[in-house]
């Protein structure tokens, strides 16, 4: 029974130990045909571990490229925030009009454009000079400017609507000092009366002729006393032909009785001397210079001139807006005694600044808010001239105001993104499309270029493949010639600049490697007994013998 059971301890060993080295033979075995399967190079190179290399390198390829759409896609994301922030940052430059030159209105654009300058506003304002005020004519149609300072008095148009009342302009009839007239000559006295005879004789003329006279009646009190008077105008200024017709009319004295004469601010005072005119129009800041050196040329001494009233001035304000009645108190023309000596009632009108329509609103509401957190110091640098005031927004207000300018007077300016959200939401779901298209195109080239050269490089190990199993010369030399095929392309392309230094290493390394195996191949085939000649057989046959 003992010896039973250690026999069949035996063959359970033996069993054991068959199945163990079986197994071991077994993997040795398979890994021996692996082996064999593996075609090595005579300098052993694992030409299967290379090919595995390239395909690993294809598939880095293709993940690069995705790398590289997200890499484009943000350079070309932040390079249009970047433009977009230029072009919203960058100075705005406006073309602002206003004449003549020297006058207290150009010298407003001035300060105001190098105040701009100095705060390095995003605002930028070049003074367009022109030689006189600016007129109906100048903004209409197509213009050289894009804001002008134009009076209140003249029509406005629906496309130049105004961005801020810069004062209000009060309109002066100033009778002058006795003291400040000259005597008459003796050539004037005999002209006056050559003049005389000579209307008798022309009775069409006889309204025209007697407007021309000196007037000898009684002082000019009130408006309706204008008639076959001589009005001086002052010329380049606030006031205008204009302004009379208007005053004459709703007065109801005809215009043809009274003599107008436009008279340069520096000759008023020779032409009161000379007695040219019998009143002075003019018309400006309530204490700015202009009325202030019209009042000293009318004056003689502490002989004041007089003033003639517009009492009818609220009138005139509601039936032609936008002028309407003001009152001067006493002494705001200055002068000793004061001028004028009591209260004045007589007519206003504003003096705007006006911007084309179609300018665009954000960047218009961007120049009044500029405008308007800066008229405190330009009232400051224009002292008794300018007086910014916003104009009514209301629906029914007199004038037109710029889209751009109501969005600041009413808060209702648009920030960045929201002017321009949608636009980027919108960018942002179409941009990585068109990225992506174009990462694609682009990798297409590029990858399509990579790839031609890995095809180079597996051809070229396939050719090392081919060239251990061919089994005739004529198979040897085709792949000769589509390996020298490869080396001419590899050739071109290092020529070009279009192979990188590490390429060029392992292209380098695959010719030599299928030059190799070629040229063992070609050894091999020849000196195979068939391939040997019939007297080489021969003699080595006889050597053998001998031997």
């Amino acid at each position: 029974m003992l010896a039973r059971s250690l026999k069949i301890l035996k063959l359970a060993r033996f069993a054991w130990l068959r199945q163990l080295f079986g197994r071991s033979r077994h993997v040795q075995e398979s890994s021996q045909q692996k082996e064999r399967n593996r075609i090595v190079s005579a300098r052993g190179i694992d030409l299967d571990s290379i090919e595995e290399m390239m395909n690993r390198r294809l598939r880095a390829i293709w993940v690069r490229h995705t790398w590289f759409v997200i890499v484009i896609g943000t350079v070309l994301l932040g390079g249009l925030i970047g433009v977009s922030i230029f072009f919203t940052v960058k100075p705005t430059e406006f073309r602002v009009a206003v004449g003549p030159s020297g006058t207290d209105d150009a010298l407003f654009v001035e300060k105001f454009a190098e105040r701009l300058k100095n705060e390095h506003q995003t605002i930028r304002i070049k003074p367009v000079i022109k030689d006189g005020p600016v007129t109906v004519s100048d903004i209409h149609g197509k213009s050289e400017f894009d804001v002008a300072v134009v009076r209140g008095n003249m029509a406005l148009s629906s496309d130049w609507p105004v961005v801020a009342i810069l004062r209000q302009n009060v309109v002066a009839l100033i009778v002058p000092a006795s003291g400040a007239r000259g005597k008459p000559k003796a050539e004037e006295k005999a002209k006056d009366e050559k003049a005389k005879d000579e209307k008798d004789k022309d009775k069409k003329g006889k309204d025209k002729k007697e407007a021309a006279k000196p007037s000898k009646s009684g002082k000019i009190e009130k408006v309706g006393d204008l008639a076959g008077k001589r009005v001086g105008i002052v010329a380049s200024t606030d006031g205008g032909p204009e302004l009379l017709d208007i005053i004459l009319k709703h007065y109801g004295v005809p215009r043809e009785k009274v003599q107008s004469v436009e008279v340069p601010l520096a000759d008023l005072k020779n032409a009161v001397h000379d007695n040219k005119i019998d009143v002075i129009l003019v018309s400006g800041p309530q204490t700015g210079k202009v009325i202030e050196q019209a009042v000293l040329a009318a004056s003689h001494g502490k002989d004041a001139p007089t003033f003639v009233e517009i009492d009818q001035a609220e009138g005139i304000g509601k039936r032609t807006p936008p002028y309407d009645k003001i009152e001067v108190p006493a002494g705001a023309f200055g002068g000793v005694p004061p001028v004028p000596d009591e209260d004045l009632t007589t007519l206003a009108y504003p003096l705007y600044l006006v911007a084309r329509k179609n300018l665009n609103e954000d960047k218009m509401a961007a120049f009044s808010k500029a405008l308007y957190t800066s008229r405190q110091a330009l009232a400051y640098d224009t002292p008794g001239v300018i007086a910014i005031e916003s104009p009514s927004t209301d629906k029914d207000a007199a004038v037109l105001v710029h889209p751009g300018t109501a969005a600041y007077l009413g808060d209702n300016q648009k920030s960045f993104f929201d002017r321009y959200g949608d636009q980027i939401f919108y960018g942002l779901l179409i941009f990585p499309v068109i990225g992506s298209g174009l990462a694609g195109v682009l990798g297409y080239f590029r990858a399509d270029r990579n790839t031609r050269r890995i095809r180079e490089m597996h051809r070229l190990i396939q050719l090392v493949r081919k060239a251990r199993t061919v089994t005739s010369v004529e198979e040897l030399d085709n792949l000769q010639d589509e390996a020298d095929t490869i080396l001419a392309t590899i050739l071109q392309e290092t020529e070009h600049g279009q192979l990188e230094e590490g390429s060029l290493a392992a292209f380098t390394l695959a010719i030599q490697q299928a030059r190799l195996a070629l040229t063992e191949q070609r050894t091999v085939l020849v000196l195979r007994p068939e391939n040997v000649p019939e007297h080489h057989r021969t003699s080595r046959g006889s050597v053998a013998a001998a031997e």
